[in-house]
């Protein structure tokens, strides 16, 4: 498990490869460690999740590893939990580069980051029906995201995706043939916007349950989103980005 950190990107790779990238307790305190440390480091707009090599992007959880100790496996449980809600109220985007195979809790990480990318070869399965289990925290995404008899079907059946599939579901937002130029151009578009309008927009987003689990009604919404939109108008980022407009250059950000 690392991180790499290059001025405004970090990239966090899951380097479990001999386990197909699978999650065990180390793994899952280290994820949360580094991006609770890079929370409000000075310049970072964006996070990337990956896995090494080629074969996956992340297995789900590591099932012999946790195998001997029930208490462990409620902790690790517990952790993931807290995991995917780090990334989900990270206060920057973050971005799953999808490498390879995607199953079981991997698909929490996939879909608790804001957008992700996968190459046209990586696949995506629940398969926790097949030893007894079931992707509980998954749900919390999977369900408003492709509705319930889609996810139930998915679940119940633990039937493989390929990437094309997992696009048409929502599942990624981009399926390239280089991952690599494909994450870079993803990337690149975020760090053209505004890190405050990013910043701003997806904490109001996620706090309106427009994101994630459960979801409010539009009107039960709006009010909220009215006010954040408010402290947006504020900010130094929007007053640049109306200069720039006008005055036809290309803005500069200062994410304040």
């Amino acid at each position: 498990m690392s991180w790499a950190d290059d001025g405004p990107l970090a990239t966090y790779t899951i380097d479990r490869p001999a386990v197909r990238n699978a999650l065990d307790l180390a793994t899952i305190e280290a994820m949360l460690a580094g991006l609770q440390a890079r929370r409000d480091a000075p310049g970072l707009r964006v996070v990337v999740i990956t896995g090494a090599g080629e074969r996956a992007f992340c297995a789900g959880a590591d099932l012999a590893g946790l195998a001997a100790n029930a208490e462990a496996r409620r902790l690790a449980g517990q952790r993931y939990a807290a995991l995917l809600a780090t990334i989900l109220e990270y206060p920057r985007p973050v971005v799953a580069r999808v490498n390879g195979a995607c199953m079981a809790g991997g698909w929490g990480l996939l879909l608790a980051c804001d957008l992700a990318v996968a190459v046209e070869s990586a696949t995506f399965q629940l398969p926790e029906v097949n030893v007894g289990m079931w992707p509980m925290m998954v749900g919390a995404f999977l369900v408003p995201l492709v509705g319930r008899r889609t996810a139930l079907e998915l679940a119940l059946t633990a039937r493989k995706l390929g990437a094309a599939e997992a696009r048409e579901l929502g599942l990624v937002n981009r399926v390239v043939a280089d991952l690599d130029a494909g994450t870079a151009a993803l990337v690149g578009e975020l760090l053209r916007a505004s890190p405050s309008a990013l910043r701003i927009g997806r904490a109001a987003w996620t706090a309106a349950a427009c994101i994630g689990a459960g979801g409010s009604s539009p009107g039960q919404a709006l009010p909220s989103l009215a006010e954040r939109l408010g402290d947006l108008m504020e900010t130094e980022d929007a007053a640049e980005g109306y200069s720039a407009f006008l005055e036809k250059r290309p803005p500069a950000w200062k994410d304040r």
